[in-house]
């Protein structure tokens, strides 16, 4: 072998190197393995699994007496629901709707912190690394109210963005108004005897007024720093929604209640979706419930809102379409982590909470859950983007302190066991459908070229034969002068396996191809020496690594017709094109 230079042996090791695979043999790019299913409704696998569930919620809420469950999954391609659920108790308040539905209004808790988010997204000029001091000076004169001019006691604001605040690194406090003291003796409990001066009059429940924005800017200065702003772990923050709000309103001389009802909920036709206590007949409220009517007051952006399964969904579509005023380049980025927490599994964005699951598909790969979960002592709520498949789920749960419902009834496990009985069947159906648009053998015979792409339990499409110019590509790949062979003589041969990219046209997708070098015995005895999970999954690191004349070889351009059924695939670095040969 010839000698290469070092820059060039240390990309070509690392691009063998990170060619090796998960524990589960499997490593693809994050995100959609293949095109997500245009007709999941009419699949059978998906029709099963939607009976399943609906068996499951049946049994689940017929323990209940009080309590309402609405439930709506939806493909962002079909017209109807995928599955629409709703229970409706034996018992509930006159004041509200008797039979629920998908247009039955609920409080909706913390997923109003979307909104203020998107506002501020969509204002020119603004971003969320400006400092919020920029827009809120007033938060300065806040430390004066601190119980020492220390580090301990007062918050630097100046040093805390509008991202820090829509992400939960800004390390403030959680709340004002949700406070034990006017809710009962706690002196029981170890707490002192309640100092009066020290009571903020106002809440928004239990009879109290609500809390306006001179009480917050009166009495948040009592309130310690939890963390120094973006510190290791996110601290939740309702205020911080609130702040938001103030900073939105400062920035464009209008309310956000004003903007947000006229300028998004309007535009999508949310009619069933509120800024404030609709009337009662459109909503389901538990008996003798006092949190309907609660009002938040100054919080209001952070959690005061109403709505319903039809209008969540709308809203849904309407992001994973790019179409609720941001660019598609702006969306993909409001869809990202910016922090994470103690859990392996949840990551936060702004102002999502991005669950990360390994346990639903056959080939165990990541899948990523843009959510935001919502509870407001007797509401309760999930609203999740799940991209991978253009999927929105919405949960929506009243639940009464009677007989224990409030805490029986959990949103988490209805979102779970929706998840674990749908995306299964979900999946299988992309599969039926990529095997109709993309699967099968392409060819080119002035080249002697061809490559078969068939499906199995594995992500993406298996790329079961490659020749190019009659040379097995696939077979003669590890023998390349400069590529020294890393799989034990004793593991299988070099597989290919093909994924899609966000870069597409009408007429045109892109897809990247990831090599498979080691088994996955192989690929377990390597990890246990290894302490960070998954090392050997770093699929990001290998895309576009191996060119020729500067062109990927692992680079594929299918030719789609006005279907979306493809025609035709280039192999670019190849500089050869091959036609889809009819079964």
């Amino acid at each position: 072998m010839q000698p290469i230079s070092l820059l060039l042996f240390v990309s070509i090791t690392t691009y063998i190197r990170v060619s090796w695979a998960a524990p589960n043999e499997h490593c693809p790019p994050l995100g959609p393995v293949l095109p997500p299913p245009t007709h999941a409704s009419s699949s059978p696998a998906v029709a099963s699994s939607v009976a399943t569930l609906q068996r499951f919620l049946d049994v689940y809420t017929a323990q209940f007496n009080h309590s309402a469950v609405a439930i709506g999954l939806k493909s962002i391609h079909e017209k109807d629901y995928i599955l629409e659920y709703a229970y409706s108790p034996p018992n509930q308040d006159a004041r509200g709707v008797q039979e629920v539905n998908s247009d039955t209004v609920f409080r909706i808790a913390s997923v109003s912190k979307i909104f203020p988010v998107l506002g501020l997204l969509r204002l020119h000029g603004v971003s969320l690394d400006d400092p919020v001091t920029k827009y809120v000076p007033e938060l300065l004169a806040l430390n004066s109210q601190a119980r020492e001019q220390s580090p301990i006691w007062t918050i630097p604001w100046d040093e805390i963005t509008l991202g820090a605040l829509a992400s939960h690194l800004s390390g403030i406090g959680a709340d004002l108004i949700f406070d034990y003291t006017p809710y009962g003796n706690f002196t029981p409990y170890g707490f002192p005897p309640v100092n009066k001066s020290k009571l903020l009059g106002c809440s928004g429940g239990l009879g109290l007024p609500e809390c306006d924005r001179t009480v917050f800017f009166e009495r948040f200065g009592e309130r310690a720093p939890v963390q120094l702003p973006f510190s290791p772990n996110a601290v939740y923050s309702n205020a911080g929604f609130a702040i938001l709000g103030f900073a939105f309103e400062s920035a464009t001389n209008m309310s956000f209640r004003d903007f947000v009802q006229h300028e998004v909920w309007a535009p999508l036709n949310m009619t069933s979706t509120f800024a404030t206590k609709p009337d009662d007949f459109v909503g389901f409220i538990p008996t003798d419930d006092i949190w309907w009517n609660a009002s938040l007051g100054y919080a209001e952006p952070g959690g005061g809102y109403y709505s319903s399964i039809n209008d969540l969904t709308r809203f849904g579509e309407a992001i994973l379409r790019n179409e609720v005023g941001l660019s598609a380049t702006q969306t993909r980025k409001w869809l990202k982590p910016l922090s994470q927490t103690s859990s392996l599994g949840t990551l936060i964005g702004a102002p999502w909470e991005i669950y990360r699951i390994s346990n639903v598909t056959t080939d165990g790969r990541l899948i990523e859950l843009y959510t935001k979960d919502g509870g407001l002592i007797t509401y309760n709520s999930v609203f999740a983007l799940i991209p991978d498949y253009d999927l929105v789920a919405t949960i929506l749960v009243a639940a009464p302190l009677v007989e224990n419902e409030a805490t029986a009834i959990d949103t988490r496990i209805i979102f779970s066991k929706l998840l674990e009985s749908l995306l299964p069947g979900i999946e299988e159906a992309g599969k039926d459908e990529a095997a109709l648009t993309h699967g099968g053998t392409y060819r080119d015979e002035l080249t002697n070229s061809s490559i078969t792409l068939t499906l199995d339990d594995g992500p993406g499409f298996n790329i079961s034969s490659w020749i190019v110019r009659g040379v097995d590509v696939i077979g003669s790949w590890s023998g390349l002068s400069f590529v020294p062979n890393p799989v034990p003589p004793t593991d299988s041969p070099l597989r290919f396996r093909l994924y899609p990219t966000t870069v597409q046209t009408d007429s045109h997708a892109s897809w990247r191809s990831v090599a498979q070098p080691a088994t996955p015995e192989t690929i377990a005895l390597i990890e246990s020496q290894l302490l960070p999970p998954q090392s050997l999954c770093v699929t990001w690191g290998q895309l576009d690594r191996a060119t020729y004349m500067l062109q990927a070889q692992d680079h594929f351009v299918f030719t789609l017709d006005s279907q979306g059924k493809a025609t035709a695939v280039e192999l670019v670095a190849y500089a050869v094109s091959m036609t889809r040969q009819e079964e």
